[in-house]
C-alpha cells in the first residue's frame, strides 16, 4: 500500500496521479508483472497485469484458438483502464475489454484516498488471482478451471473502500504531463 511521502517538515508533498501510480504499482510486491502505460495523449493510463504460473506434470492447456499448449510458464494476462472522465465517456463496450475501467477528474486527477483504495483493492486481487491459479494447478478438473478463470473487479467494493480511505485520506494526484 502507498503511504504518502512526507517533506522535511512533515506535510504531505504533492505528487502527481502519474508519480503515484509507478510508484505505488513497484511497491505492491507483486512476483508476476505489472506494467503502467501512460498514453499522454489519449490521456489515458492502462496497468497491465501478468501472471506467470510453472506448469508441473504433463498438463496441457487450451489455448484461445482451440489449440493444446504445453507453454511453460502459463501466462495470463488483464488490464485496468484509468480514463480522464471529462474527456471520454465511459463506453459499456470497455468492460468486456478490461478487468476494470476507472474515471480521473480532469487535470484534478484523483483523490489520494481513491489511489490508496486503488492500490490496496489491487493487491487483494493480485492475491486471490495468485491463490486461483496455484489452486487451478493442483485441481484435477483444470478444463472447467481454466475456462471459468478470470480476475474479478468489484466496483462496488472499491467505492465503498474509496468510502472508506475518504474519511482519513486527503489531497489529490493531480493528473500533470
Amino acid at each position: 500500500m502507498a503511504h504518502s511521502q512526507l517533506d522535511k517538515d512533515g506535510e504531505v508533498m504533492k505528487q502527481s496521479l502519474n508519480e503515484f501510480l509507478t510508484t505505488g504499482l513497484a511497491n505492491l510486491g507483486f512476483d508476476g508483472g505489472l506494467d503502467l502505460l501512460w498514453d499522454k495523449d489519449g490521456h489515458t493510463f492502462t496497468v497491465d497485469i501478468t501472471f506467470s504460473i510453472e506448469q508441473k506434470g504433463q498438463h496441457f492447456l487450451l489455448d484461445m484458438t482451440g489449440d493444446s499448449s504445453k507453454e511453460n510458464p502459463i501466462e495470463f494476462v488483464d488490464t485496468i483502464l484509468i480514463y480522464d472522465g471529462t474527456k471520454q465517456n465511459f463506453k459499456p463496450a470497455w468492460s468486456d475489454d478490461f478487468l476494470a475501467c476507472i474515471a480521473y477528474n480532469g487535470k484534478s486527477g484523483w483523490e489520494r484516498a481513491r489511489g490508496v483504495a486503488f492500490l490496496e483493492y489491487l493487491k487483494v486481487i493480485l492475491l486471490s488471482g495468485r491463490e486461483n491459479l496455484q489452486h487451478f494447478l493442483s485441481n484435477s478438473d483444470q478444463l472447467d478451471f481454466l475456462l471459468n478463470f478470470e480476475l474479478k473487479w468489484s466496483e462496488e467494493t472499491f467505492e465503498q473502500l474509496v468510502r472508506e480511505k475518504q474519511k482519513s485520506i486527503s489531497g489529490t494526484l493531480p493528473y500533470e504531463v
